[in-house]
């Protein structure tokens, strides 16, 4: 079984009901897709950004699609220690990143997934990263 963490992009594709997204879960049923805390903050922070009339429906549908998956991590200890690394190793290198992305990248990392996403430009900075832009087209 592989492990999949969807990124805010790939969510919001999701959300957006995306062919390629739902087509790429539907063919990998055996494999496991997750996502974390953090990306659930981005998310909350889009919807909050609706008409205030929208933001009921929004968040039933963003709560509802967050429970099909199989986890969502945390984000913890772990986590924290290696996002400094990243952060780190970035900002030597002069190529620092959003901070949101470094811990979404760390989580990622910890638990050996491949990070689901469209945002290659960013991530791609990341050492060891395992990335996937599934097929946009269609």
């Amino acid at each position: 079984m592989i492990t999949y963490f969807l990124d805010t992009s790939a969510i919001i594709d999701l959300l957006r009901r995306k062919p390629y997204i739902a087509e790429f879960i539907q063919s990998h049923p055996d494999d496991s897709f997750t996502t974390n805390t953090i990306c659930i903050a981005e998310l909350t922070e889009g919807v909050y950004r609706e008409k205030s009339e929208n933001i009921p429906s929004k968040l039933n549908q963003l709560k509802e699609l967050l429970s099909s998956f199989s986890k969502v991590y945390k984000f913890d200890e772990k986590n924290g220690f290696t996002a400094g690394q990243i952060r780190a190793k970035l900002a030597k290198e002069g190529n620092l990143i959003n901070d949101l992305d470094i811990l979404i990248a760390a989580t990622c990392l910890n638990q050996n997934a491949i990070l689901l996403t469209t945002d290659i430009k960013h991530f791609s900075l990341i050492p060891n990263l395992q990335l996937l832009t599934p097929s946009t087209t269609g």
